[in-house]
């Protein structure tokens, strides 16, 4: 039963009165085995009893307070993000930091926010206060911890409205500093009724999830898309199913589940870390809706995983699309149960100067582009020139735009970035639109495709280059050079922009890896492929290249790093010194 709701706080209610029973969540505590399970009226009462202690006097609206939630994989998170939303105040989620990782942006997300209270669990307050006890941004918050709080007979809170702010979504910052998303309560409806709606998802669906859930993929669609249509969901760690990919599967296997997505690079994971005999154990039969929504999306990549996973029982027909981002709450567009996404294979070269040119698939100097599926009917879909705004003829790229209910309202405390990017006008003068930041093209037959984002544009010589294109001919160019793993971008010389590729090795070919050989292989195919000569090659440890929670490349980070002499190198061959740094 889906229910008309305002809010997703009137959701869990409802489910709470008419089915306290069900299971709402599951949390595999090892990625196998082990479970912590959730029913509707205990994620009710632990969500009204957290927000008794957050605001046991409702704030107004116009004044919310802006709580840091910081926790690992788990149910604990869930019952303090609706906690927030039950007492009116905002989340504002983030990964739990390590010693080497992640302190700087709660530093920076404190002081950008100006948050003064932070929520998490025992456990994790006490690796925190081991860790961080002496940091300045540790010391200024007034810590909360949520799983010691005693489940009370819950109690009505008054109900937000739909225009109140629910979240503020910090963006990954793939290309830049990240930016606080104000996330309304009306967005998260929006976007979560487009996605039941793409999906067809009811309450006998079962989704099956491990993407983070202070990411807006593994928050709004992981946890709030169960909630809304009431359907049972089951959640795994990231480092678990990112150690051994299998588990995803497993538990779709085991718990019959029919719907869920990750990026691009899980899907090739779950391929090269399987043999035959684990494929044909798997029962992916039940599996209606698998979506992959990493940009750019490979169609190499989906070609592979469903052909690999027929033996499983999966089909090919259940493998979708998608495209979205945290400034239009998730997804943009999405394909659909009737609208299967669109392939077209287009000339390479002619792809890096802005132009398309079909060819014959298979032809030599080709890419196979994969759609991302269509907006929503009571959105706008646009494809526009940055420079002129003057909207594109179909099939031709330009920066995609979008407007609708999905679409949040801006950036926290940033109204220049705010007007920059959500307040786009075609020449024509038809706007708002968000602008994505990220080019494409749309053909009405096959949907929206996502050709790279504008800012990591590569140009040398006044020719355009997509990095990812670059970055998969490295990847090919030698077998010791791992999956998905590597990164393009330019730097300034005296010589003008010139390109840097740096690229990860497999593990298991680190001790013994013929470095040199493998440095002239990447030289020769891009060479041959894109007419480029790279300053530098540098290959890198496993883990080496700066990525997204979601996976996405940091090609700014990777390129800071590079300029800045810390990558994490094996070997560079190195024009720019004209040396070669040996292992």
């Amino acid at each position: 039963m889906i229910g008309t709701f305002n809010t997703i706080v009137e959701a869990v209610r409802f489910r709470a009165t008419q089915t306290p029973d069900d299971t709402a969540f599951v949390y595999l505590t090892d990625g196998e085995d082990n479970e912590n399970v959730l029913t509707y009226q205990q994620l009710h009462a632990r969500a009204s009893s957290i927000a008794n202690r957050l605001a046991p006097v409702p704030k107004p609206a116009s004044d919310p307070e802006l709580l840091l939630l910081v926790y690992p994989q788990g149910l604990e998170f869930i019952e303090a993000f609706l906690g927030c939303l039950y007492s009116g105040t905002v989340a504002v989620p983030i990964a739990v930091p390590g010693k080497n990782r992640g302190a700087h942006k709660i530093d920076y997300l404190i002081q950008d926010a100006g948050l003064k209270t932070g929520l998490t669990t025992a456990k994790t307050f006490e690796l925190l206060q081991k860790t961080f006890s002496h940091d300045a941004w540790f010391q200024s918050l007034t810590w909360l911890v949520t799983d010691t709080i005693p489940t009370a007979e819950p109690r009505d809170f008054p109900l937000p409205r739909p225009d109140d702010l629910a979240l503020l979504q910090y963006t990954s910052g793939s290309t830049s500093q990240p930016k606080g998303v104000m996330v309304t309560h009306a967005n998260i409806l929006a976007n979560s009724a487009f996605i039941r709606h793409a999906f067809q998802n009811d309450s006998s669906s079962v989704s099956v999830c491990w993407l983070p859930s202070f990411h807006d993929m593994g928050l709004i669609d992981g946890i709030i898309q169960p909630l809304y249509c009431g359907f049972k969901a089951v959640l795994l760690n990231p480092v678990h199913v990112v150690q051994r990919p299998l588990r995803w599967l497993r538990a779709f296997s085991k718990y019959g589940g029919t719907y869920g997505g990750a990026p691009n690079f899980i899907f090739d994971f779950c391929v090269d870390r399987s043999t035959p005999d684990e494929r044909a154990g798997l029962d992916l039969s039940r599996v209606k809706h698998i979506y992959n929504a990493a940009e750019p999306i490979r169609a190499s990549t989906m070609h592979r995983f469903a052909e690999a996973f027929e033996v499983s029982g999966f089909s090919p027909k259940s493998l979708f699309t998608c495209f979205g981002l945290a400034e239009s709450t998730l997804a943009v567009t999405m394909c659909r149960v009737d609208r299967q996404p669109g392939l077209v294979t287009v000339d390479a070269e002619a792809l890096t100067g802005g132009q398309l040119i079909n060819r014959p698939a298979g032809t030599p100097g080709t890419r196979e582009l994969v759609s991302s599926g269509w907006p929503m009917t009571d959105s706008v879909l646009r494809i526009v020139d940055p420079e002129t705004g003057q909207e594109c003829p179909e099939g031709e790229i330009g920066e995609i735009w979008t407007r609708g209910p999905s679409v949040t309202k801006g950036y926290w405390n940033q109204p220049n970035l705010t007007a920059e990017w959500f307040s786009g006008y075609t020449n024509t003068g038809e706007g708002p639109f968000l602008r994505t930041g990220d080019a494409g093209f749309f053909r009405e037959d096959k949907g929206l495709f996502v050709t790279g984002r504008l800012k990591d544009l590569i140009i040398i010589r006044g020719a355009n280059h997509y990095p990812q294109d670059i970055e998969l001919t490295v990847e090919q160019s030698h077998e010791a050079l791992a999956r998905n793993a590597g990164a393009a971008f330019s730097v300034y010389t005296e010589a003008g922009e010139q390109l840097v590729v740096i690229h990860e090795l497999k593990r298991v070919a680190l001790p013994t890896a013929p470095v040199q050989d493998i440095a002239y292989a990447i030289l020769r195919e891009i060479s041959l492929r894109h007419a480029l000569a790279p300053v530098a090659v540098v290959l890198l440890r496993p883990n080496g290249v700066f990525k997204t929670t979601s996976g996405k490349v940091q090609r700014s980070a990777c390129q800071r790093a590079f300029l800045e002499n810390s990558l994490a190198e094996h070997y560079r061959w190195d024009s720019l010194h004209m040396n070669e740094k040996q292992p």
